[in-house]
């Protein structure tokens, strides 16, 4: 379990400075630009983000809160909400490889838990 939330945390710390690199600028968009959807989720994730990296990094229960935070919220948005974070048609492809993504992480983690605490 220890190596697949340290692999979480490195996901997350990667998506946590795409949505900071955007908040300042580094986007393929500028922030200022960019649809009000997107302002912010970059900045709501790139805060739950990082909680999560760091959090998950060091196996802490607030990590593991902020994955499943970040997690089900983007699946909720890109499920019930996708026209406000697509432009383009390539993006709703995109968004839904994210929410395959955050459901496969999520079932990983519940049957890796359940195979660690069968092992105590």
């Amino acid at each position: 379990m220890k190596i697949y939330l340290r692999i979480l945390a490195v996901i997350y710390g990667f998506a946590a400075i795409l949505h900071i690199g955007s908040v300042v600028g580094l986007g393929r968009v500028p922030f200022e630009e960019a649809p009000l959807s997107w302002q912010l989720s970059d900045i709501f994730y790139g805060v739950v983000d990082t909680i999560a990296a760091i959090g998950l990094f060091k196996n802490r229960p607030w990590g593991i809160a902020a994955f499943f935070v970040a997690a089900i919220s983007e699946i909720l948005l890109f499920t019930l909400v996708p026209e406000w974070f697509v432009v383009e048609p390539a993006q709703l492809t995109m968004l839904r490889g994210f929410v395959v993504y955050h459901i496969v992480a999520i079932s990983l983690y519940f049957i890796l838990r359940r195979i660690e605490k069968r092992q105590v």
